[in-house]
């Protein structure tokens, strides 16, 4: 495109009219201004703007010379009028005299926003859908299962329709946003302190990788976010074990096992349906769990009781006795189960009860245990829970002992006091009772 330059000339709205009427395709002409050295009118075939010019100051530390002109646009004569325009020009002349360079700063400016507006929070939910599962879990070791980074990735996938953010840039998001999606929420207080512990840690991901400068939920104050529930203490007595016992006959063979296991060994349940031959040795009656299982990253083997066993053994001829595979695969696809709510339906339906959880299994053997005089760390060990949380302060850290002789007559307690149950009958008088007994 040819350039013409003229000037410097007082620039009116007269001499601005007059200008665009002498537009020409293929050429720009430049008009500098006689009473704002550096502004000047831009007339190009389509359009007018106003630029400043100005020269940075200082020298260039590679070069060892003043660095080249700048420019600037500010605007055009639609928005300013010649006068606005010059008052603008100064104000850039002002901050280059102190040494600052306005057209790199607006510059960086604009690719900060244009990269801003890039990243909106579909697009870096998709990456962090990537990244999650290779990111270490915050508490215990190792990284986290399958079945939670569903259960995240869906929390957050929620939080976005909820924040009507999908296309927003994330780092426009703010913590009064949090708070209004919260807020809707304020009728199910789990789902609110799931859903923003979700968010909480996709924009601590958003900060950790430079697309965020602050995490908006972590300004919101303590007494603003969702509260943690009361911890449950609901637990199965032995007559409502029998009962879920006997409903699981009504189930698929395969889910009815899976079901009766998690009665006879109190082990949690993503454990249980990801139990593989390779982990048990029916003959000695252990099951080892290697630390990529457990909840807290720690290998952990439990002695098996006579009903587990039974279900085991009975599973493994009829899978033709193999060396590795799931004990409970799904039975459409061969994965590991994970509809225990649909399961637990069936199950609430033949047996009549409402309000457990599979969960509450486990304490149902604590407390049984408990009662029998079965001392808490060895309820602990078989629970595999860390033994810092039963013992405190310097025994907690240096007494690492798992009681194993004490897990194994734990185990056969249970185990007898389960089959005497479902047989109807009292405890056996043969039946292992543990007396309390200090780490």
């Amino acid at each position: 495109m040819k350039v013409v330059s003229e000037g410097p000339v007082r620039i009116t709205r007269a001499t601005i009219e007059a200008a665009w009427r002498r537009r020409k395709k293929g050429r720009r002409l430049i008009l500098r201004d006689d009473e704002c050295r550096g502004l000047a009118l831009v007339v190009n075939p389509t359009g007018m703007t106003w630029s400043y010019s100005y020269r940075p100051r200082g020298i260039d530390a590679i070069t060892g010379r003043r660095p080249a002109n700048r420019s600037v646009t500010l605007g055009n004569p639609a928005t300013l009028a010649p006068d606005e325009a010059r008052v603008a020009a100064n104000q850039v002349k002002g901050a280059a005299s102190t040494g600052a360079d306005p057209a790199a700063d607006r510059k960086a400016k604009a690719q900060t926003a244009q990269r801003q507006r890039a990243l909106t929070m579909a697009r870096l939910v998709e990456d962090y859908s990537k990244a999650l599962p290779r990111r270490p879990k915050l508490r215990g070791t190792g990284l986290p299962s399958p079945g939670h980074v569903a259960e995240e990735l869906a929390q957050v996938n929620a939080g976005m329709t909820a924040l009507e953010a999908k296309d927003r840039p994330v780092g426009g998001i703010t913590a009064a946003d949090v708070r209004r999606v919260i807020g809707d929420l304020a009728v199910k207080p789990a789902t609110a302190r799931a859903r923003f512990g979700a968010l909480s840690r996709f924009f601590d991901w958003c900060q950790e990788e430079e697309y965020i400068e602050a995490n908006p939920c972590a300004i919101i104050p303590r007494s603003r976010r969702p509260k943690a529930l009361p911890a449950r203490s609901h637990f199965l007595t032995m007559s409502e074990l029998v009962r879920v016992w006997k409903a699981a006959a009504k189930l698929a063979s395969v889910y009815r096992d899976l079901a009766r296991f998690l009665i006879a060994v109190p082990c949690r349940r993503g454990e249980a349906a990801n139990l593989d031959w390779s982990h048990v040795d029916l003959a000695d009656a252990v099951w080892t769990m290697p630390g990529a299982m457990t909840k807290n990253g720690d290998a952990h083997r439990i002695h098996l009781p006579e009903l587990a066993l039974a279900i085991l053994r009975q599973r493994h001829a009829d899978a033709g006795n193999p060396r590795v595979g799931l004990a409970f695969p799904a039975p459409r696809f061969g994965n590991a189960i994970d509809t225990f709510s649909s399961v637990k339906t069936d199950v609430d339906e033949a047996a009549g009860l409402v309000g457990w959880r599979w969960h509450d299994l486990r304490r149902s053997f604590a407390t049984t245990l408990g009662e029998a005089g079965v001392a808490e760390p060895v309820a602990d060990a078989v629970l595999n829970h860390r033994q810092s949380a039963t013992r405190g302060g310097v025994l907690g850290v240096y007494q690492r002992a798992q009681r194993w002789p004490d897990q194994v007559a734990a185990m056969k307690t249970w185990g007898a006091t389960l089959e005497a149950a479902l047989a109807g009958k009292p405890v056996a008088s043969n039946v292992v009772r543990l007396h309390a007994q200090t780490a």
